[in-house]
């Protein structure tokens, strides 16, 4: 046991909180291990799958033995394939108003898996100074034109093009961030990946681009934002700020104040809208996972810096 890789068990046990199996492909793609180590590496992943550590089926690795998980995976693929239409067409919408500078695929989808509920989410880069004027349009247009559905429409994250490193650190980020998928404007996707280098700690390779390509801006789109690129426009902007922030304050006023700066980040240049917890409940899940692993195999996972410290009283 003690010469498991441990990036290779902490990236497995990440995606098994999704009851998500990676191939060995994916699993080497994602730790970083290159053509000399890969042999080496399939040796240890075999020697846990002997132990009763990891399962292999259907050339796919997960934890434990509690069922096979490849079949919803395999339809999880298919389902992220078939909506993967209704996301390229409400990301030439998107890409279509004002101000917005690049639309990404986030969340479920970018991963290629999606589940029967889940929802498409979108990361939405706009023109410095003009974030909420952007928002509050594409708000308002999936209130009037969407009934409010968030299916086809999740718009969870947003940020200049000024303001493209994200502070937070740590697994779950950088997962979010390494599977974007650019679908208008891939320049500012490649800025964003240099602008997290960081992520290359949990994401060594950082190639995950699966650009669908839309490129176009409209006479109309371009009118408008020269019609508002002045002080009028700074305007509605810092006015729409306000009142957004008002907004979600007394929408969310229930949670706690850790609790909510934990789920948004409200500021000029960012707005991060995760409201169901999933950021702490994931990272909460691997840690448990993690520690239940160390303990079931004597293999270190965390680091000194990194290790919970136990709970005195």
């Amino acid at each position: 046991m003690k010469y498991v890789l441990p990036d290779l068990i902490k990236t497995i046990l990440y995606f098994d909180i999704f009851a998500y199996p990676l191939s060995r492909d994916e699993l080497f793609a994602y730790t970083g291990i290159d053509v000399e180590n890969a042999e080496k590496a399939g040796e240890q992943l075999d020697y846990l799958v002997t132990k009763g550590v990891l399962s292999y089926s259907g050339g796919f690795y997960y934890m434990g033995n509690r069922g096979t998980p490849v079949e919803r995976r395999i339809q999880g693929n298919q389902r992220a394939q078939q909506r993967m239409k209704a996301a390229r067409f409400y990301s030439v919408i998107i890409s279509s108003f004002p101000f917005v500078e690049s639309v990404m695929l986030s969340g479920s989808i970018a991963k290629g898996y999606m589940g029967k509920n889940d929802d498409i989410d979108y990361f939405i880069v706009t023109k410095p100074g003009r974030l909420w004027l952007v928002r509050s349009m594409l708000v308002l247009f999936k209130k009037i034109f969407l009934r409010n559905s968030y299916r086809n429409f999740c718009l969870n994250y947003f940020v200049d093009s000024e303001h493209l490193q994200i502070k937070e650190r740590n697994r779950f980020t950088a997962t979010e961030i390494a599977f974007l998928v650019p679908v208008f404007n891939r320049e500012i996707h490649t800025r964003m990946l240099a602008a997290n280098s960081w992520i290359r700690e949990y994401y060594p390779n950082n190639v995950f681009d699966k650009g669908l390509g839309h490129e176009k801006k409209y006479f109309l789109t371009r009118l408008f934002e020269v019609l508002f690129d002045n002080s009028l426009g700074d305007m509605l902007d810092s006015y729409l700020f306000r009142l957004s922030t008002k907004i979600i304050g007394k929408k969310f006023g229930y949670m706690g104040r850790e609790d909510f700066f934990r789920c948004f980040s409200i500021r000029r240049h960012e707005l991060r809208y995760l409201p169901n917890r999933q950021q702490q409940r994931i990272m909460k899940r691997l840690c448990w996972k993690m520690k239940l692993f160390e303990q079931k195999t004597g293999v270190a996972l965390f680091s000194d810096m990194q290790r919970p410290k136990p709970k005195t009283g």
